[in-house]
């Protein structure tokens, strides 16, 4: 199962977009909602040319923070897969970053377990500029990356719901995220679909989730979808690396999750959400 552990390690990547999705103050809103969200994974999907016959899993983030301070993003991901042949495997993702907004910095931590056992670790810190991203790797080994011009996780939600709260339709934008092996930056593609209210195409037990929010049918919510390419891949050989569709919230909470990677695809339904307190208001 070479294959589908090398396409699981990047459900880590994507958890974490997800998870940022909710580290942007909307515009016109109180900001961020501080919570911790569990997501219960199922394979909806697995062609043909995939060993894979079976994959449950769940997700589990909480989010922090403030514009002034930063956001904090901590992720866990445990995903049990069963091949053809019987053979089971666990992967056991974990993620924790910190973004800052102004200077515009990341710090991350990414670390992979197979069946208990430890197989990858990519920790470090990367700085934006006018030049392009500049990328200080701690693990698995020091180094230094000079990567073209991108914006981190955080600052692309920003841009994402100020789309969405315009009207607009379509957002590219080029994104950071210190996945992999710290060094790709990936070109994104968000469609925006119409803004609607009354919890859209919540099932019921993510409304029964959701019911911890006040008054959670009044919010606003858009169904997206975001397609990841790796930058610099050759226009005629340009191929999705993964694509994510969830329903957001205007403050910040996401909820019917699908993540599709080609051969096999995995669905997340919200099945629990705790509202944290929120941080100390920024200074004026």
């Amino acid at each position: 199962m070479a294959e589908l552990g090398s396409r699981s390690a990047r459900l880590a990547v994507v958890a974490v977009a997800l998870a940022v999705v909710g580290a942007a103050p909307a515009a016109g809103a109180e900001g961020l909602l501080s919570h911790r969200a569990v997501y219960d994974l199922s394979l909806s999907r697995a062609e043909a040319s995939t060993s894979l016959v079976d994959a449950t899993g769940r997700l589990v983030f909480a989010i922090n923070g403030s514009e002034c301070e930063g956001y904090t993003v901590e992720f866990r991901n445990v995903t049990r897969v069963v091949d053809r042949e019987g053979t089971t495997r666990v992967t056991d993702l974990r993620s924790s970053t910190m973004e800052t907004i102004s200077p515009p910095m990341l710090e991350f931590s990414h670390e992979t377990y197979i069946d208990d056992a430890p197989v990858s670790e990519v920790v470090g810190t990367a700085r934006a500029t006018a030049g392009g991203v500049k990328v200080d790797v701690e693990a698995p080994k020091r180094t230094t990356l000079s990567l073209g011009r991108a914006i981190f996780p955080t600052a692309h939600t920003r841009l994402i719901l100020e789309a969405a709260r315009s009207g607009e339709h379509v957002l590219e934008a080029t994104v950071y995220d210190g996945g992999d092996e710290a060094d790709a930056v990936y070109e994104t593609a968000t469609v925006i679909g119409p803004v609607g209210t009354d919890l859209p195409d919540a099932s019921p037990g993510e409304r029964k989730a959701l019911a911890s929010i006040p008054d959670a049918a009044d919010h606003e919510a858009w169904r997206l979808v975001i397609t990841y390419f790796e930058a610099g891949a050759a226009e005629g050989e340009r191929q999705p690396e993964y694509e994510l569709t969830f329903t957001l919230l205007d403050n910040g909470v996401s909820y019917d999750v699908a993540f599709n990677y080609g051969a096999f695809a995995l669905t997340g339904e919200l099945t629990e959400l705790t509202v944290s307190d929120p941080p100390a208001p920024c200074a004026q």
